[in-house]
C-alpha cells in the first residue's frame, strides 16, 4: 500500500475542521444583541423620526424629549452619535452629561460617540438632549440613539464598523511592509512601490478616522477631529511622486506643482487650525477642490501619454486611477447629501480588492529580486574566482588591496609577497598544459598553506602570484621562507621536472603608493630569480 503524500493528508484534514466547524448545534453559541433603537423623539411638539436633518442654523441649540418607558426601570446607557455638535443631556431639570468642542487648540470639533450612563428607575422621567453646531451642513443633524447595556453598544459598533476599520488596518500594514522593505532592498531609481506603500498609509489612514472606531483606540479629540482631514491633503502626494517618477515622466514640471500645492494645502490646513482662522472641517471644502482639479488634469496628462506614446504604464495606471476616481465620486456625493453613516464604504471595498493586488505584484517584485539578487551574488563570486585553483584572482586582490589601504589599523601591518612559478612554459611545453595546470594549483596551495596565519593569497597572472601578509616581522618571514622551501622540495622530489618558485616582498610605508608596493616587490622577486639562475649555474660548472 502506498504511503498517502503529505498535501493529500493536510487536504483531509482541512475537510474534517471544516465539517467540526460548520455542523453543530447553533443554540451553543455566544451571542450578544444588537442595542435598542430610539426611534420617535419629540421635536418643539411634533413628532420625527431619527436619523434625520432638522435644517438648524448654526450656532443654534436645538432639544429633542423623549418620555422613558418601563424598559428604563433598570440601569442602561444610552449611545449618542454626534456629527460635528456639541451635546447636552438632562434627566428631567438635571444635567447628566455635557460635551463640547472649539474651545481649545487640543480639542476641535469632531464627530464622536457619547454614553451616557442612565441610573435606574427613571422610568415616567423625561430625557432631553440639546445638540448644537457651528456648521451649517451639520446644524440640525441627528443620528439614531441607542439604549441598552454597554457590552451592546460595544458589540454592535464591532458589528456595523469593524470591517471597514479591519480593512483599512490591513492596508495601513501592507503600506508600512511594501514601503519599509522596498527602501531597504531597492536603489533610490526604484522605489516606485514604496510611493504606492505610502499612499497606501495616508489613505488607510483616512479611512481608519472615518470608520468611526478610532474611539477604541485613543480618547484624543484632536486626533478624531483631524486625522481624516489631514490624510486627505497627504494621500495625493506620494501618488504624483510615482506619476512622476514611474508613468507621466514628461510631466515632471507640473507634476512638481501638483506636489507642492498639496504639500502648502497640508501646512495651511494645520496652521489655520492654530490661529483660529479656519478649523479643520472648513477646509476640507478646498482640499476637495484641489483633489477634483488633480484628478482631472491626471487624466489628461494620462490620456496624452497614451495617445502619443503608447505608454503601457500609463494605460495600466488609468484604469486603476478611473476605478478609484469612480469610488472617490461616490464618497463625494455621499458627503454632499449628508449621508455620513456610509462614508468610505466605497473605497473601503476598492481598496481592498486592489490590496490584494498590490499584495500579488509585489510578493511577484520581491521573488523576482531575490533571484536576481541570487544570481548577481553568483556572478560577483565568480568574476573574483580563479577558474584553475578555484582561489581568488587578480580583480580580487586589487579589490582587497585597496581595502587594506583605506583601512589604518591594517595597512600598517601590511607585507605584499609576490611569487612567479619557475620554467611555466617549460613544463608545458615538455609535459602539456594538464601538467602545467596541476603545477600552478600546487604553487597556490602550497603558498596558501604556509601564509594563512596571516594572509590571504591570489593568482594574479598565468605564472604570477601574490599575498597580502598583515605581519611585518622579518624572522617570521625568513621562517615563513624556509617552510616554503620545504614544500617545493617535497612536491618536486614527486616530479621529473624542476618546481620552484622566485619571491619577492616589500613592506607598506606611508610614502609608498600601491603602485609603489608593486613595483618594488617585482623588483626583488626578480632579483630573487637572477640569483637563483646564478647559483644554479655555479651548481652545474
Amino acid at each position: 500500500m502506498k504511503t498517502l503524500r503529505p498535501y493529500l493528508v493536510f487536504i483531509l484534514a482541512l475537510i474534517v475542521f471544516f465539517i467540526l466547524f460548520f455542523v453543530g448545534r447553533a443554540s451553543n453559541k455566544i451571542t450578544i444583541e444588537n442595542p435598542s433603537s430610539i426611534d420617535t423623539w419629540n421635536y418643539e411638539g411634533s413628532t420625527i423620526s431619527l436619523p434625520v436633518n432638522l435644517k438648524i442654523q448654526k450656532n443654534t441649540p436645538y432639544t429633542i424629549s423623549y418620555l422613558l418607558d418601563e424598559s428604563f426601570h433598570e440601569p442602561q446607557y444610552i449611545m449618542i452619535r454626534t456629527s460635528l455638535a456639541n451635546v447636552k443631556v438632562h434627566l428631567g431639570d438635571e444635567l447628566i452629561y455635557e460635551e463640547t468642542y472649539g474651545m481649545t487648540l487640543d480639542k476641535p470639533f469632531a464627530s464622536m460617540w457619547h454614553f451616557v450612563r442612565l441610573p435606574r428607575h427613571i422610568d415616567g422621567q423625561t430625557l432631553t438632549i440639546t445638540f448644537e453646531s457651528p456648521y451649517t451642513s451639520m446644524s440640525g443633524q441627528i443620528n439614531e440613539i441607542f439604549y441598552g447595556p454597554e457590552v451592546m453598544h460595544l458589540t454592535y459598533l464591532v458589528r456595523t464598523y469593524g470591517l471597514r476599520f479591519l480593512i483599512a488596518s490591513i492596508i495601513f500594514i501592507i503600506g508600512l511592509l511594501v514601503t519599509g522593505s522596498t527602501f531597504i532592498m531597492t536603489k533610490k531609481q526604484d522605489r516606485g512601490f514604496a510611493y504606492i506603500g505610502l499612499f497606501a498609509i495616508f489613505l488607510s489612514q483616512w479611512m481608519m478616522a472615518e470608520s468611526r472606531l478610532l474611539q477604541f483606540f485613543t480618547g484624543s479629540e484632536l486626533l478624531i477631529g483631524s486625522l481624516a482631514y489631514l490624510s486627505l491633503t497627504l494621500f495625493p502626494i506620494p501618488l504624483i511622486y510615482y506619476l512622476r517618477e514611474h508613468v507621466l515622466t514628461r510631466f515632471k514640471k507640473p507634476l512638481n506643482i501638483g506636489i507642492i500645492l498639496f504639500s502648502i494645502q497640508f501646512f495651511l490646513v494645520v496652521l489655520f487650525y492654530i490661529v483660529g482662522f479656519m478649523d479643520f472641517f472648513e477646509s476640507v471644502i478646498i482640499t476637495h477642490v484641489l483633489l477634483g482639479v488633480s484628478i482631472i488634469v491626471t487624466v489628461v496628462f494620462l490620456s496624452i501619454e497614451i495617445k502619443e506614446n503608447h505608454n503601457i504604464n500609463a494605460m495600466n495606471f488609468i484604469k486603476i486611477f478611473i476605478f478609484l476616481t469612480i469610488l472617490a465620486l461616490l464618497e463625494l456625493i455621499n458627503f454632499a447629501l449628508g449621508n455620513f453613516k456610509q462614508t468610505s464604504v466605497y473605497l473601503s471595498i476598492g481598496l481592498a480588492f486592489l490590496s490584494i493586488i498590490l499584495l500579488y505584484y509585489y510578493s511577484r517584485y520581491l521573488l523576482l529580486r531575490v533571484k536576481l539578487s541570487h544570481e548577481s551574488e553568483v556572478y560577483e563570486k565568480l568574476a573574483y574566482i580563479d577558474y584553475i585553483t578555484q582561489g581568488q584572482n587578480r580583480l580580487a586582490f586589487e579589490r582587497d588591496i585597496e581595502n587594506i589601504y583605506f583601512d589604518p589599523d591594517k595597512k600598517i601591518h601590511l607585507r605584499l609577497i609576490m611569487f612567479d612559478l619557475d620554467n611555466l612554459k617549460a613544463i608545458n611545453d615538455a609535459y602539456g598544459h594538464v601538467e602545467g595546470d596541476r603545477a600552478i594549483k600546487e604553487t597556490f596551495k602550497i603558498i596558501s598553506e604556509v601564509f594563512k596565519d596571516h594572509g590571504t593569497c591570489y593568482r594574479i597572472g598565468g605564472d604570477e602570484f601574490a599575498c597580502l601578509y598583515l605581519h611585518k616581522n622579518h624572522a617570521l618571514f625568513e621562517e615563513k621562507k624556509k617552510i616554503l622551501q620545504k614544500h617545493l622540495d617535497a612536491y618536486e622530489d614527486a616530479t621529473p621536472y624542476h618546481f620552484g618558485l622566485s619571491l619577492g616582498s616589500v613592506i607598506f610605508d606611508e610614502d609608498k603608493e600601491i603602485k609603489d608596493l608593486l613595483h618594488e616587490a617585482d623588483l626583488d622577486m626578480y632579483e630573487y630569480k637572477k640569483t637563483y639562475k646564478k647559483t644554479l649555474h655555479e651548481d652545474s660548472i
